[in-house]
């Protein structure tokens, strides 16, 4: 196991697009090696950035950076004001984290939890009363580590695949 280093936690500027984009790249690949229905990281990564800018602007999100030494290493992005979208949801909104990322050299250091409690903190400030992370059920490090920051199951989505 690492030692944890010095990490700066800090809002995404413009100039963190190229390493925040490497971020996204080797977390969908990582994804890609649980699911490989999963399109390769090269494909999405520039769409998916945009889209968690936009969707940031629309629910009081923000993109946060992990940097060590200079270098961007890991990346959370939250959105604090999520409205329930059916009638039987509870009132109101929550807090939602779509990706969280670690570069592969720089994990088991403490920043995926430093970035977590960044997360956490943006969302308290916004008002968010719940915060919840999606994460695939096969990556297994990703689900030991927001159980240790206190995540717990909330809502199983099963699959069956269907084959001709």
């Amino acid at each position: 196991m690492h030692t944890e280093i010095a990490v700066e936690i800090r809002p995404f500027a413009a100039a963190d697009a190229a390493p925040c984009r490497a971020c996204l790249i080797e977390l969908q690949e990582a994804e890609r090696r649980i699911d490989p229905r999963l399109r390769r990281g090269e494909e999405v990564a520039d769409a998916y950035l945009e889209q968690a800018h936009a969707r940031c602007r629309e629910y009081t999100g923000v993109i946060l950076v992990a940097e060590v030494a200079g270098e961007i290493v890991g990346m959370v992005t939250v959105m604090a004001r999520v409205p329930f979208e059916t009638p039987d949801e509870p009132p109101g909104e929550y807090a939602v984290i779509p990706e969280l990322v670690v570069r592969d050299a720089y994990r088991h250091r403490g920043i995926g939890s430093a970035l977590l409690q960044a997360a956490e903190q943006h969302a308290r400030t916004a008002g968010a009363s719940e915060l919840r992370i999606r994460v695939l059920s096969g990556n297994h490090a990703a689900r030991r580590l927001y159980a240790r920051e206190g995540f717990g199951p909330y809502l199983d989505t099963l699959a069956k695949p269907l084959t001709p």
